[in-house]
């Protein structure tokens, strides 16, 4: 009667297990597009176009999970910064970044102020400069993503509890 409370109980347990995880595969830098090699592969400009590039906005709402964080954006929150790279890499723009445009008209605006009150500092005495005009300006919102990712696994999960995977 004992041998069989064991294997019953050997038996309930055996269920609670679950497979190793897998070893995750190491890092890699993602390989630059197709687009981006053409872009910087341009012929030399004779001239080079002043682009002032304004805030590129997330607004898909997607959220993805992260293993170091729990609630994470699934787009990049740099899309700005990223567009104005590629711009300067193409070498026939020259970006004016202008996502942070009124904190540095406000900062002009005390600058001129104090100096209209003759209480500047030593640094701003000398007339600021005119801001650099733009021949074409971009903003954009981010509209759409996609996640390439699928789960699967093996065995069932009970209250949470299983083996489950997702796959790239």
């Amino acid at each position: 009667m004992q041998r069989f409370f064991i294997l019953v109980a050997v038996c309930l347990l055996s269920g609670c297990l679950t497979a190793p995880p897998k070893e995750a595969a190491k890092p890699t830098l993602m390989p630059r597009a197709q687009s981006y090699r053409d872009l910087t592969h341009l012929p030399v400009p004779t001239g080079k176009i002043f682009v002032s590039v304004y805030n590129i906005q997330d607004e898909t709402g997607q959220f993805k999970p992260y293993p170091a964080s729990n609630f994470s954006t699934a787009v990049p929150q740099s899309a700005t910064a990223m567009l104005v790279t590629a711009l300067k890499d193409s070498r026939w723009f020259i970006p004016l970044e202008r996502q942070g445009l009124q904190n540095l008209l406000n900062e002009r605006k005390i600058i001129r102020a104090a100096q209209e009150n003759g209480t500047v500092g030593v640094n701003n005495r000398m007339p600021l400069q005119s801001l650099t005009a733009a021949n074409i300006m971009v903003e954009g919102s981010i509209i759409g993503y996609e996640s390439n990712v699928k789960s699967g696994g093996a065995g069932a999960r009970y209250f949470g509890i299983g083996a489950d995977t997702q796959y790239q």
